[in-house]
């Protein structure tokens, strides 16, 4: 009788003990950490650091926006206490402002490490004069080469077709 008592006693003891412990760790699980994001600014150059810019994030999800210090005379910075998610980053320096056109994923308890070089849209920089088309460029952008490219097109397209199809078999079953 005692061996029972202690069994069913040992038996809910153990229940128990595993319910706080699968519940403990549910709870970690359950908590989402905070990231951080550190790395350099430079110039366009790539290589001269930029001092006092300021990196912005904007998560995509939530629309949650986080803005680093102003980046030291070797151009680091530094993001803290980021939710996990996908991040819109952009750079605000004395030259202007700059968007990165990658997205960039942070994870909980991780640290991102990223460097950005501060390069103008490809709208802000100046126009280079376009070179004019000479030689065989002007003859296949005028109406008669493009003719000639779109009957070249169709005569391998249907050469193609023709040499893809299979001959009917022979056979004494088919009519």
């Amino acid at each position: 009788m005692k061996g029972i008592c202690r069994s069913k006693s040992l038996t809910v003891i153990l229940i128990v003990s595993f319910i706080f412990l699968y519940s403990a760790f549910d709870l970690k699980a359950k908590e989402a950490g905070k990231g951080n994001m550190i790395g350099f600014v430079y110039q366009k150059d790539g290589t001269t650091p930029v001092e006092g810019a300021v990196v912005k994030l904007r998560n995509v999800a939530t629309g949650t926006g986080y803005e680093s210090a102003k980046s030291d005379m070797l151009g680091i910075f530094k993001v803290e206490g980021v939710e996990e998610g996908l991040y819109l980053v952009g750079v605000s320096a004395e030259e202007g402002d700059f968007n990165v056109n990658n997205l960039i994923g942070i994870r909980g308890n991780e640290t991102a490490k990223v460097s950005f070089a501060l390069k103008p849209a490809q709208g802000d920089e100046e126009e280079k004069p376009k070179a004019k088309p000479g030689g065989l460029a002007k003859f296949f952008l005028s109406p008669v080469g493009i003719a000639v490219v779109v009957a070249a097109s169709a005569v391998i397209i249907y050469g193609v077709v023709k040499l893809s199809e299979k001959e009917a078999e022979a056979s004494p079953f088919r009519r």
